[in-house]
């Protein structure tokens, strides 16, 4: 039976330095998304057809989709991308998501998953070389690498939630009861899925008709990885390769695919990779009979 205790190594999890929003700054999202009821509970297995095809909400910049919504019982989240360096940012520096259940920038909630990897398994692969396949080979040694890195992210860190704080292993039950899951889809699309007990937010077993437009703030904060000196990634002809986006998704409305960063002058393809992002947004619960 495989153990559910963890390695002090990973226990001991510092949060990452690209937050939301400081809490002396704490204030309302002035954009507000509508809340969404969940009918029939969300299966936390890394399976977006659970949710709405494409997802109603995407960030251009941090290039992630994502959505919530509620029962009476649970609160989910979702979020999903597409983008290589993308996934291979969040599963080398780590993604955290901070909970505000008043809809400010409070990092009362924290949620770190994947954690940080310094694996050497997940360093970017050298660039090109000027053969004629170069960017052929660059991509699918990526792809092979997000894959791996995917499927090592086996831990969890938590913090804020009563009754349980530290570090957990996805398949472990938790005290609190949250649920986590991420994985590759067969869209080669990372999609990253939670299922939080009302209980942990607000201290009660579930909502009530009182709680109908109530705000509830999320935010998915993502670390940018240190640029090696002088990485860069070339193709045949001398210009920046274009790193090619996921195709053939069944949210690809959504994601839009990886931006065409190739042959330009001062473009760097792998900015990306370099650059922290946050992406946080307001919704409000709903509550049905």
């Amino acid at each position: 039976m495989r153990s559910n205790k963890l390695p002090v190594v990973a226990v001991t999890f510092l949060l990452l330095a690209s937050s939301c929003g400081s809490s002396k700054k704490a204030g309302k999202d002035s954009s507000v998304l509508p809340g969404n009821w969940q009918s029939t509970p969300i299966v936390i297995d890394g399976d977006n057809r659970d949710w709405p095809s494409p997802y109603p909400n995407y960030d251009s910049k941090a290039k992630v989709a994502y959505a919530t919504s509620n029962d009476r019982k649970y609160i989910y989240i979702t979020m999903q991308t597409g983008d290589e360096l993308t996934q291979m940012k969040m599963l080398k520096g780590g993604m955290v998501v901070y909970i505000d259940t008043g809809g400010g920038k409070e990092e009362t909630f924290s949620i770190s998953y994947p954690l940080e990897n310094n694996s050497t398994d997940l360093e970017l692969p050298q660039g090109m070389d000027g053969q004629k396949d170069g960017g052929v080979q660059f991509e699918k040694q990526l792809a092979q690498r997000i894959r791996k890195g995917i499927e090592a992210a086996n831990q969890f860190s938590i913090d804020g939630f009563p009754g349980c704080k530290g570090g957990y292993l996805i398949n472990q039950v938790v005290p609190c009861g949250i649920k986590l899951k991420a994985r590759l889809d067969e869209y080669k699309e990372i999609v990253w899925e939670a299922a939080i007990p009302v209980k942990s937010l607000y201290n009660k077993d579930t909502l009530t008709a009182a709680d109908a437009g109530r705000p509830i703030s999320v935010c998915f904060s993502i670390k940018g990885t240190k640029a090696p000196k002088g990485q860069g990634v070339q193709n045949a002809n001398g210009g920046m390769n274009q790193m090619a986006g996921a195709g053939g998704s069944r949210n690809s409305a959504a994601m839009g695919g990886m931006p065409n960063s190739g042959g330009g002058k001062g473009t760097n393809p792998l900015e990306q990779l370099y650059s922290a992002t946050k992406t946080r947004k307001q919704f409000s619960l709903v509550v049905q009979p």
